[in-house]
């Protein structure tokens, strides 16, 4: 079924540029309102440097995660104590 609607300009446009070459105004649609949640194995291979970028990556990630984690430990521990002279 097929239905007319009717758009303003600054709309179309918005539409138009997430839009790719090869995809109907429906496709863009339908993937703009789309709620699905992306598969990760839909991201295989996007990195460039393969394996390598890929173990340097998992790394500087785990440094950050701890990092935060001993900064929110740190945080914790200030308001315990404050609580604890309070």
């Amino acid at each position: 079924m097929v239905k007319t609607i009717t758009i303003m300009d600054d709309a179309y446009e918005a539409l138009k540029s997430k839009k790719a070459k090869d995809e109907s105004f429906s496709d863009t649609i339908r993937k703009v309102c789309s709620t699905k949640k992306i598969e990760w194995d839909q991201w295989f291979g996007i990195l460039k440097g393969g394996e390598a970028r890929a173990k340097e990556m998992q790394k500087a990630t785990k440094k950050l995660r701890i990092k935060t984690s001993q900064d929110i430990n740190k945080r914790i521990q200030g308001v315990k104590k404050h609580d604890a002279t309070a």
